[in-house]
């Protein structure tokens, strides 16, 4: 849906693909503790991380909940293989996606694709579009 909108905004295919896959750079983790009556998850009962995949920019929040000592302190370990493993995926979704990129331009551009060897054709599991 987002993707209709930028185009119907642009006009220009190309440029609503671009503003659209600048959103996926980013990468929010968020690991909390709900209490009862909670609906969403707030400062103090979270753990949370956003990454930009481009720049670098790495932004930790740490919850009160979450400190040495506190009930729920084992799950910052969780959190951050939790990360890793997000940070991990979204790069190889990326790659998958610049690649897709280039191939669809080579074959808007007439080029043709060459034909993958027969030995090397296989299906990466790290490529496999998820959502953490």
């Amino acid at each position: 849906m987002r993707f209709q909108s930028k185009l119907k905004e642009t006009k220009n295919f190309g440029d609503a693909l671009v503003e659209v896959f600048s959103d996926l750079v980013q990468l929010e983790i968020v690991t909390w503790v709900a209490h009862e009556g909670d609906t969403t998850h707030r400062a103090g009962n979270r753990l949370k991380t956003k990454i930009n995949l481009i720049d670098g920019d790495i932004e930790n929040e740490l919850g009160a909940d979450f400190l040495q000592g506190s009930p729920y302190a084992e799950l910052r370990g969780f959190h951050e293989t939790q990360v890793e493993k997000g940070s991990e995926t979204i790069a190889n979704n990326l790659k998958t996606l610049v690649d897709i990129g280039q191939k669809v331009t080579g074959l808007l551009n007439g080029e043709s694709e060459p034909e993958p060897e027969e030995d090397t054709a296989s299906f990466s599991s790290d490529r496999i579009f998820s959502r953490v």
